[in-house]
C-alpha cells in the first residue's frame, strides 16, 4: 500500500492553537482578543466551537473557571 501526501494546507488548530485560546479566554480575555493572541480568525473559532467536541469542551471549561483563580493551561512543573 502507497502512503499518499496530503493535499492542501494543514489545519490552523493544533493543540498549541487550542490551548492558547483556552487559557486567554480562562483569564478574562474577550473572544477577539484570545482569538488575535493565537493567531487565528473569529471564524476559525466559531467554526471549531460548533464541529469539535474536544475543542468545544475546552473553551467551555475556559469559560467557566474565568472568575476563578485557577492555575494556566500553559503553567508547566
Amino acid at each position: 500500500m502507497a502512503v499518499r501526501k496530503a493535499i492542501g494546507r494543514p489545519p490552523k488548530m493544533n493543540l498549541t492553537v487550542i490551548i492558547k485560546v483556552a487559557d486567554a479566554i480562562q483569564h478574562n480575555y474577550s473572544v477577539s482578543d484570545a482569538c488575535r493572541y493565537a493567531g487565528i480568525s473569529r471564524d476559525t473559532f466559531y467554526r471549531y466551537l460548533n464541529n469539535e467536541p474536544v475543542f468545544t469542551e475546552k473553551i467551555t471549561t475556559a469559560f467557566e473557571n474565568q472568575n476563578k483563580a485557577v492555575m494556566s493551561f500553559l503553567t508547566t512543573y
